[in-house]
């Protein structure tokens, strides 16, 4: 497998970018959130790659980092989802959104993606929310955007037991990531105090 690609960009566009490494110009299909994320025409670049083989082409498919490409590969495990609807799932909404109608069963926010329809967002949910449900979701940064990361099991539980007490998703993944950030905790149970206080 082909685990990424550096190089220096040639051309690029919401769906295709071509990356000149040693002298070779490797052409790339991209997400329009990976698009959004690449430097200049003439810049340097590294992306992680996927290689779909067929009997009659080879695709190569790029993504901004090992996050996406997790996610395309989980995508294309599904029944009936190819790399191109993929890719195109990845390009209909933000990363972060995705992940949470996903993991939230947001039949409607995945139905407006172009390409799915009632009975595909049903599969994306089904097959994939137990598997998602291993990505929680931190603040990364100041402007509180936030991306997947992997969750401790005492972080997953603790998560689990303030939702169950109807907080939502977002807002226990943020007071965790808080709380991840004052320390160690010795058990769930300190975790999940810290955790209210924070919310």
């Amino acid at each position: 497998m082909i685990d990424f690609i550096s190089g220096t960009i040639a051309e690029k566009s919401p769906t295709r970018v071509v990356v000149d490494s040693s002298g070779i110009g490797f052409s790339l299909l991209i997400s329009t959130n990976t698009f959004k994320g690449l430097p200049a025409v003439g810049e340097n670049v590294i992306l992680k790659t996927y290689l779909h083989v067929r009997e009659d082409s080879l695709q190569l498919f790029a993504f901004s980092d090992e996050n996406e490409r997790t996610v395309f590969e989980s995508l294309i495990s599904v029944s009936g989802i190819g790399p191109r609807l993929a890719q195109t799932i990845l390009s209909g909404l933000q990363f972060e959104e995705l992940t949470l109608s996903i993991l939230d069963g947001n039949i409607e926010k995945l139905t407006s993606i172009s390409g799915v329809g009632t009975k595909t967002a049903q599969r994306l949910v089904v097959e994939l929310r137990e598997k998602f449900s291993q990505l929680g979701l931190i603040v990364n940064g100041e402007d509180d955007s936030m991306v997947p990361t992997v969750l401790s099991s005492m972080e997953e539980e603790a998560l689990l037991a303030l939702m169950s007490l109807g907080y939502k998703r977002q807002t226990v993944a943020k007071a965790l990531n808080r709380a991840r950030n004052n320390g160690q905790f010795e058990s769930v149970e300190d975790l999940i105090k810290t955790a209210l206080q924070l919310i």
